[in-house]
């Protein structure tokens, strides 16, 4: 036997005006993270300066790809490719793997570099042992500061289409439709996955579930 009943919910806005918490899981690629990260370093030029103001350029980093990290204790590697500007190597291009462990901080809402090491990944040990040297001298700092993720924006993106989704009613299940908006959030967690991040968002807003339709068996009766 089956049972339909319409319900109409009437005074919507009344009943939605409580605020609500909801938390959602968010997946972010790494594709996405290697986007934000080529920007930041495609073209940085590895340098230092003496004291009396003369400066040695090392290398110039010219593309970078991300992946997950093979070795358990790391979360991502990424391959860094470089021109060399020294007088041994010059402009020869060389590449080294970087794996990278990350650390959220929940109260700046950010994730960085925990820690990492490094590997030279060319055919010739010098110019492996040189990348990694430069690497741990010049950039050990420089890597830190670079690799800071605000995935603000990012939610923010998300959490438009979600509103706008959530404003034309969105039906989770036959004859079951959720509505609302969702005004603020704040990252609770990140975990790294095989291909992505997965954040775990805590957003607040107000929501109502609208039921227009419950159905057991297999007929409908009005």
């Amino acid at each position: 036997m089956s049972i339909y009943l319409k319900i109409k919910m009437e005074n919507t806005e009344e009943l939605s005006k409580g605020l609500n918490f909801i938390k959602l899981p968010i997946s972010i690629g790494y594709k996405v993270v290697e986007t934000l990260m080529r920007k930041k370093m495609i073209g940085e030029t590895i340098s230092s300066e003496a004291d009396d103001g003369e400066v040695t350029n090392y290398a110039e980093i010219l593309d970078l790809s991300l992946e997950k990290s093979q070795y358990e204790d790391y979360d991502l590697a990424i391959q860094l490719k470089f021109k060399v500007l020294t007088t041994l190597f010059k402009n020869k291009e060389g590449s080294i793997i970087l794996d990278l462990s990350f650390v959220f901080d929940q109260q700046e809402q950010l994730v960085s570099v925990n820690h990492f090491k490094v590997e030279g990944n060319t055919n010739n040990w010098l110019l492996n042992k040189s990348l990694e040297t430069m690497f741990n001298t010049f950039m050990h700092g420089k890597i830190k500061n670079k690799m800071k993720f605000d995935f603000s924006p990012e939610i923010e993106k998300q959490l438009e289409a979600i509103n706008k989704k959530l404003g034309n009613q969105l039906e989770v299940t036959e004859g079951v439709y959720l509505l609302g908006r969702l005004n603020t959030f704040k990252i609770s967690d990140i975990i790294p996955e095989t291909s992505h991040f997965l954040i775990l968002v805590n957003f607040e807003g107000h929501s109502l579930i609208d039921v227009q339709k419950i159905i057991t068996g297999s007929r409908e009766i009005i």
